[in-house]
């Protein structure tokens, strides 16, 4: 059975119960990590104790990233509105971890906001991907040099992009996955 690993770093919104829910039904084990202890999920990986992140991707077979209101935050470079959304994120780590991944050619599933923060990589650069569909995310997938669509789900070079994962249906999500298996 093939391994995922999904990493929470907001648990808001809805994306991490829907990525589990769908690569479980696309026969994935999945493992959750997390970079904070403020993140209210069950994990199996805590990444702030994980000295070499980049040799997870050895561990795994597909990455998804469930960023939340952090992530739109992070990438956006805005203030959130209130205390309580602490952008406590290891950046070093994030980075290390995602593109170890694309090293490896394993898929990357970024929903909502995590487009941006791959485009601010440069990890979709002449890719085609969609985000959630705010003018300041859209504008960093092109600055990133993605070919933006407005499509529910993208997959392009390894990577799913995702509109919005808890509005799209299981069958087109499972699709997108099997495309590149």
């Amino acid at each position: 059975m093939p391994k995922g690993l999904i990493y929470v770093i907001d648990d808001v919104r809805g994306e991490y119960p829907a990525l589990k829910s769908y690569l479980r039904a696309a026969g994935y084990e999945v493992e959750v990590a997390v970079g904070a202890r403020d993140v209210n999920v069950n994990y199996d990986v805590d990444i702030s104790a994980v000295e070499d992140v980049a040799a997870l991707a050895n561990s795994y077979d597909l990455y998804a990233i469930a960023g939340g209101y952090k992530i739109y935050y992070f990438v956006t470079g805005k203030r959130p509105p209130t205390k309580r959304v602490d952008l406590a994120i290891d950046t070093q780590k994030l980075e290390a971890l995602t593109r170890s991944f694309k090293a490896a050619g394993k898929p990357i599933i970024a929903p909502l906001a995590a487009p941006a923060y791959l485009a601010k990589l440069g990890l979709l650069a002449n890719l085609k991907a969609t985000v959630y569909p705010v003018t300041d995310l859209i504008q960093i997938l092109r600055e990133g040099g993605a070919k933006f669509t407005n499509n529910a789900v993208e997959r392009d070079g390894g990577i799913i992009t995702v509109k919005d994962v808890a509005k799209i249906s299981q069958k087109d999500f499972l699709q997108a996955i099997r495309e590149g298996a």
